[in-house]
C-alpha cells in the first residue's frame, strides 16, 4: 500500500496542548565517521513558537569541529548550522519548510509493514539546498518495539526506494537505522542524502535524552558528548585498529582481510562509488588510482564494519 502525504493547513489557530516529540530541553546527540570534520552534531529543543498560527518547537543543530590557530596549536569550536521548526498534530509530527514556508509530514503514526511513505516530493528545477529539493521516501520494511524506562515505543526499519534523493538509511551502505518512536530516525532526525562523503558523514545517533526517556546506541559505547582529543591521537589508534582487520594501510597492489570468517566486501572511492566487490581474502588493487578509500565488510552474513583506507600517496 502506498500512502501519500497531502495536508491542506488551515490558516486558523490551531494550538496543541501537548507536544510528545521534542519536549523543551530534549537533546540528540550523533556520531560521525572518522576524518574530515566535523566531529560531533547535537539537536536541541530550546522553546515554543508560532508560525502559520501553529505552536511549534524550536530545534538548534550544531556541529563541533577541529580548528587551527595561526600558532600551529588547534581548538574545538560549535558552531549553529540550522534552526528547525516542528509541530506535532495527531502524533504526526510536521517540519517547517522556510522555503516556501508550508509544513511537511515528517514522521507519522500508524504505519504498517510493507507501507511506502512519500514524505516530500523532489522540487524540479531546484534553486533551494538539497534538503527540500530531494524526492524523500521509503518503505516501511518491519515494525517492532522496545521499551525505554518503561514506556514501550515502536520501532520501524525502513528502507529508501530507489527515486529517493533524501533517506534515513543509505542502501549502498547497508544501514539499517530504524525510526524510534518519540525520538526519530536513529540515522539522523531529519533524514540525509543518499549521496554520502566518505570522511566527516553522519554516521547515527548516540544518545537522545528529554525530561521522561533516554536513550544510547547500541553502537555507541562511550560517554554521549565524548570528542577525540585534539588533532592526531585519533588517527593513529584509527589505524593501529584496521590493521589488525585489513592490512596493510596504507595500501599498493594488494589489501588483505584478515578475518577468518566468511567476509564479502564492498571499496568504493571517496565520491562513493564502487570500484570492488567480492568474498576473496587478497583483494587486487593494482590497477585503482591513488586516494582515500571506503571497506564495507559484511562478517559471517550478518556484522557490518566500515574501514576507512588509504592507497599510498606519492
Amino acid at each position: 500500500m502506498k500512502t501519500r502525504l497531502f495536508y491542506i493547513l488551515i490558516l486558523i489557530p490551531t494550538f496543541i496542548s501537548a507536544q510528545d516529540w521534542a519536549p523543551i530541553g530534549a537533546k540528540w546527540t550523533y556520531n560521525h565517521d572518522f576524518g574530515a570534520p566535523p566531529y560531533l552534531t547535537t539537536i536541541e529543543s530550546v522553546k515554543d513558537t508560532t508560525v502559520l498560527n501553529k505552536l511549534c518547537r524550536l530545534l538548534i543543530t550544531k556541529e563541533t569541529d577541529e580548528y587551527m590557530r595561526p600558532d600551529g596549536t588547534y581548538y574545538w569550536f560549535t558552531a549553529t548550522i540550522s534552526k528547525d521548526l516542528i509541530y506535532t498534530s495527531n502524533d504526526t509530527v510536521f517540519h517547517y519548510n522556510k522555503f516556501d514556508n508550508s509544513f511537511y509530514p515528517l514522521y507519522l503514526p500508524n504505519l504498517k509493514a510493507h507501507d511506502t511513505v512519500l514524505v516530500r516530493e523532489k522540487v524540479t528545477n531546484c534553486t533551494k539546498n538539497e534538503y527540500f529539493c530531494s524526492r524523500f521516501e521509503y518503505i516501511v520494511d518491519s515494525i517492532s518495539s522496545t521499551f525505554l524506562q518503561g514506556k514501550a515505543l515502536k520501532l520501524f526499519y525502513n528502507t529508501a526506494t530507489k527515486s529517493s534523493g533524501w533517506v534515513f538509511n543509505r542502501s549502498g551502505l547497508f544501514e539499517n537505522y530504524p525510526i524510534l518512536e518519540k525520538i526519530g530516525s536513529t540515522k539522523f532526525f531529519f533524514g540525509v542524502s543518499i549521496n554520502f562523503v566518505m570522511e566527516g558523514g553522519l554516521r547515527s545517533l548516540r544518545c537522545y535524552q528529554d525530561h521522561e526517556i533516554s536513550y544510547k546506541s547500541d553502537y555507541w559505547s562511550g560517554d554521549c558528548d565524548y570528542i577525540r582529543p585534539l588533532h592526531g591521537p585519533l588517527s593513529i589508534l584509527d589505524f593501529k585498529t584496521i590493521s589488525q582487520i585489513v592490512s596493510p594501510n596504507p595500501f599498493d597492489s594488494f589489501l588483505k582481510i584478515n578475518i577468518e570468517k566468511p567476509t564479502e566486501y564492498w571499496l568504493y572511492d571517496a565520491s562513493g562509488r564502487l570500484v570492488k566487490e567480492g568474498m576473496e581474502k587478497e583483494v587486487n588493487t593494482e590497477l585503482l588510482i591513488n586516494g582515500l578509500y571506503l571497506l564495507k565488510l559484511k562478517i559471517d552474513n550478518s556484522e557490518i564494519r566500515t574501514l576507512k583506507l588509504v592507497k599510498y600517496l606519492l
